[in-house]
């Protein structure tokens, strides 16, 4: 009997309360290293960076929500 071919289902690229989880994280990493050394530099980088990356996420949605509710 041959297999058929079924869609593999891929796992989220971006999971939203890890990412959240990191940040708090990395919130704690920059009070205890200081907001103006190299490292709490750094590290304000990368929380940014996923910051940005959580608010574009979590907006498509809603912007394609919305362009649909006016047709």
């Amino acid at each position: 009997m041959a297999r058929m071919n079924q869609p593999r289902v891929e796992a989220p690229f971006f999971n939203f309360s890890q990412a959240k989880w990191v940040v708090s994280v990395l919130s704690m990493l920059i009070a205890v290293v200081g907001k103006q050394s190299l490292l709490g530099l750094i590290l304000r980088q990368a929380r940014q960076e996923i910051n940005s990356v959580l608010r574009e996420e979590e907006t498509e949605p809603a912007v394609d929500k919305c362009r649909y509710e006016n047709n």
